[in-house]
């Protein structure tokens, strides 16, 4: 997929045979960028998608908390071989998988061959029977949020009209556009006043993107500022469930909408899954 503007073609390829990988990111906390990711999934299962979410925020998981879960495992007990994958998935609504990562990720990249192995067939199994694996990244430009964004196949960025939080947007995707040119970046402008807010602060952090980095992100929309997410937040109920027709919820569905259109794009290492590709990128310098 080329990094073209939205505003002449859909950002979001079609659905092969293999899952969409999408990483939501963002170069600061305090974005809402967990949240968005969960209400996405949600979104696109609700459509009939099989949809998984990897909790990629290590040290710091936050899905299950924003849908009142507490998990026993996760995949650190998958890598050590004390549980099966399939025993640490967690259940949510409209059959969303959630992957409670724990620090697993990290540790893919230190096994051994024969554990590597037996890690990725279980965690294989899991991708080939989803149509959307979405993963939620921790903030920042770490190690572990490079390699996972570059793991998958695109990556939405998270950010909202406030000069910390674009200015480390910028930092995010200048890292790894210079590794990886072509690299499919959209942005997602949330807590914004209204559509045209959203689209002048990605309207103006593509031009500086252009100007220094000869690179244009693609526009994945734009998400109010609602008063159901902070309420959604402490109920732990996603707002698309608890306020289906509530401006943020509205917006995330058009983003699902969107996700769900079809335009055929290109990826390095299309062929690897995205589980090789952490692996890959985990044991490289970024």
């Amino acid at each position: 997929m080329s990094a073209a503007d939205s505003t002449t073609t859909s950002p979001w390829p079609p659905l092969s045979d293999r899952p969409r990988t999408i990483a939501f990111t963002s170069g600061k906390g305090g974005v809402g960028k967990s949240s968005l990711v969960l209400n996405t999934g949600l979104a696109l299962a609700r459509r009939g998608q099989r949809v998984a979410v990897l909790d990629g925020d290590l040290g710091l998981a936050s899905l299950n908390v924003l849908l009142g879960l507490s998990p026993r495992f996760d995949l650190r007990h998958v890598v050590s071989g004390e549980r099966r994958l399939a025993q640490v998935i967690l259940r949510g609504p409209y059959g969303l998988c959630i992957i409670p990562a724990g620090s697993g990720v990290v540790e893919l990249a230190n096994l051994d061959e024969v554990a590597r192995r037996r890690i990725l067939d279980q965690l294989d199994e899991v991708a080939r029977s989803v149509d959307y694996l979405l993963i939620d990244t921790g903030a920042g430009i770490n190690d572990t949020v490079l390699s996972l964004v570059l793991a998958a196949d695109e990556a939405v960025v998270v950010t909202r009209p406030e000069p910390t939080a674009l200015a480390d947007a910028y930092a995010l995707m200048k890292v790894i556009i210079r590794r990886e040119t072509t690299y499919p970046f959209h942005l997602l402008i949330n807590m914004v006043r209204d559509a045209g807010e959203g689209r002048r602060i990605h309207d103006g952090l593509s031009e500086i993107l252009m100007r220094f980095l000869a690179y244009r992100p693609g526009y994945a929309g734009h998400v109010p500022s609602d008063p159901e997410v902070p309420r959604s937040v402490t109920d732990q109920v996603p707002f698309v469930l608890k306020a289906p027709r509530s401006p943020a919820a509205l917006a995330v569905g058009a983003l699902a909408g969107e996700m769900l259109g079809a335009r055929a794009a290109t990826r390095t290492a299309a062929h690897a899954t995205f589980w090789e590709r952490v692996v890959r990128w985990g044991g490289q310098p970024v």
